[in-house]
């Protein structure tokens, strides 16, 4: 979930390019049908939302039966540090600061965690 156009394109792209499956939403309204209609493998937020803010979504998910399960990895602007409350939040599982991202790790993070592989275009490149 991501409600910049522009960061949520390079993410968009680049996960999609490494053959991560994946649905965008931009809003918390909008992530939080998705997370209860489907159940995602993984769900990356910011906190910082238009219509909310992403650590009420986070926690009303951690109390549902079924999307307290869904791993959740913060993608936000501020420090972890100045968000400490995530480490008691069951279903948070990573803490991401966006200027420190580098979107190929990112990728290569997530297509570990969801067990997928890893794609032609990193095998290459590992070869090289």
């Amino acid at each position: 979930m991501e409600d910049d156009a522009d960061i949520a394109d390079m993410y968009v792209q680049q996960l999609r390019r490494d053959g991560v499956p994946l649905e965008h939403v931009r809003t918390g309204q909008a992530a939080d049908s998705f997370v209860r209609g489907r159940v995602p493998a993984l769900v990356l937020i910011d906190l910082k939302l238009p219509d909310g803010d992403g650590r009420g979504w986070i926690e009303g998910w951690a109390t549902d039966p079924l999307c307290g399960s869904v791993p959740i990895w913060i993608v936000s602007n501020t420090l972890a540090e100045d968000d400490l409350w995530w480490h008691g939040a069951p279903n948070v599982q990573r803490y991401f600061q966006k200027s420190k991202v580098v979107l190929s790790r990112l990728s290569l993070e997530i297509r570990a965690t969801l067990g997928l592989p890893y794609g032609e275009r990193i095998s290459h490149r590992a070869a090289s």
